[in-house]
């Protein structure tokens, strides 16, 4: 809705309606949702005038003049005429309905002569069955890649974000034309690409936090309730983010962030045909000490090893290990994100408890996990080095092979000192779940007996004098 006409109108519109009755109009309007009903609805409001003068020079052939409209509304029961200016703004809709309803409607009875005819006809275009399926297998050859951040709760697939569906679409044209085959144009490209799959393109990101969102986009009764969690949440993020600081500066203890990068595929280059080529999935898990800025890369590719407990535990049990050889009664402090399938997970406590037994150096290990949503820490800073390293050799260059990745993550920072790079094997890695399982460590009850919900754990610290024990807590 709009403004209505001003003082100057000769029908004092804005005196007679108020800004209540033109809301009530404007609804009343609106809520019919059908085209046709909304002709039929200002067809009623309408009126045709014969017009009272009409001037024709002398031996002139003008045609007569066309009937005018008179507009009205409806106030109190009684038929209330307007200006074509209030009648337009009140309803919000512009002269292209009322055109039309003139054009559609008899003048003598009032009524819409035509329906709305749009799409209804069989005239449409025909599309060659032959050009959908080439659209769809040009689409399917695409590498998938599996999400970094979802992939456990999502049926979308992603392909690789360097490229737009227009980019997509134009390598399919020029694949047919050298094939010499009819092809599609652009908008069926991309009704397939977005109807027929469910496809998106991946590009790392920073997740919001779902709890703030949602607060966020509450109505004041639903965020009324919610405040109670939301303000709590805030405090736990606050308080992690004040321990984390504070760990920082302690010259007495090791303080670790350790996450996965976003996955690094080969081939990786500007040419438009390395896009449909499979590629070979490289990965880099990363351990940044905060004090000394430290950083250790374990680096491995899809054939040797997953992404798993077993992958990931290894590596911090391997950290763990050059940690010790360094001097006594060290003190760890892990920091990581909350991953279940990665290291929030009883797998994961028994690699610590092996550790904390084949280690004798190690005096304590905590692991403290930041607070979902607020899981940004030093660790990204590494990984925007290396994947801004990768973009400055990819215009040199493609990259063929792991070893340029390596080379990338090498040569990404050299000051305090350039990442450290610990290429593995398949031999290398441990199977956690088997020492987990020989172990025989009960760590799903408490000491009083009630169930371990590892999802609300922020907190668990394992001590040399107490190897059998698992100390946790809920709340920072």
């Amino acid at each position: 809705m709009q403004k209505p006409c001003n003082e100057k109108c000769r029908l004092r519109c804005s005196t007679t309606f108020t800004e209540m009755d033109r809301k009530m109009l404007f609804d009343e309007y609106w809520q019919i949702g059908d085209v046709e009903k909304h002709w039929n609805y200002l067809s009623n409001c309408m009126t045709a005038i014969k017009p009272k003068y009409r001037y024709v020079r002398e031996g002139g052939t003008r045609n007569k003049r066309e009937y005018n409209n008179a507009f009205f509304f409806t106030l109190g029961g009684e038929k209330v005429r307007v200006c074509k200016l209030f009648f337009k703004n009140t309803l919000g809709i512009t002269d292209r309905p009322i055109r039309t309803v003139m054009f559609k409607r008899n003048k003598l009875a009032g009524t819409i002569l035509a329906g709305d005819t749009r799409g209804k006809h069989s005239n449409h275009p025909k599309i060659d069955e032959s050009i959908r399926s080439a659209i769809k297998t040009n689409i399917e050859s695409i590498p998938k890649i599996e999400s970094h951040y979802t992939r456990a709760n999502t049926s979308k697939e992603f392909i690789d974000g360097s490229r737009t569906i227009a980019e997509t679409h134009k390598d399919y044209v020029d694949i047919s034309k050298r094939q010499n085959v009819p092809y599609g144009n652009y908008m069926l490209f991309y009704k397939i690409f977005t109807e027929d799959y469910n496809i998106s393109f991946f590009k790392p990101k920073k997740d919001r936090c779902d709890t703030c969102v949602i607060y966020e986009n509450c109505e004041n009764e639903d965020k009324e309730n919610r405040k109670e969690y939301y303000e709590s949440h805030l405090i736990e993020k606050d308080i992690c983010r004040e321990e984390k600081a504070k760990d920082k500066e302690n010259d007495n203890v090791i303080t670790a962030v350790y996450d996965l990068q976003a996955v690094f595929q080969c081939l990786k280059g500007d040419t438009s045909l390395f896009y449909y080529v499979s590629k070979l999935n490289v990965f880099n898990f990363t351990i940044y000490e905060l004090k000394s800025k430290k950083v250790d890369c374990y680096i491995w590719d899809e054939a040797t090893g997953n992404r798993g407990v077993n992958d990931l535990g290894t590596y911090v049990f391997k950290y763990i290990q050059k940690i010790a050889s360094t001097g006594n009664d060290i003190e760890i402090i892990f920091y990581s994100d909350n991953c279940v399938g990665q290291q929030k997970n009883k797998m994961m406590l028994s690699m610590y408890l092996f550790a904390m037994q084949s280690c004798q150096n190690i005096k304590t290990i905590t692991h403290k996990y930041l607070i979902k949503g607020h899981t940004q820490n030093e660790g990204d800073s590494a990984h925007s080095l290396i994947e801004r390293q990768i973009k400055k050799q990819v215009r040199g260059g493609p990259m063929y092979t792991p070893e340029a990745f390596i080379s990338a993550v090498k040569t990404a920072r050299s000051n305090p000192e350039p990442f450290k790079v610990n290429m593995m094997s398949y031999q290398d890695f441990l199977d956690w779940k088997d020492v987990c399982s020989q172990m025989g460590f009960n760590i799903t009850k408490d000491e009083n007996g009630d169930p371990v919900k590892f999802i609300n754990i922020k907190v668990v610290k394992l001590e040399r004098d107490h190897p059998r024990d698992i100390f946790f807590k809920t709340s920072y």
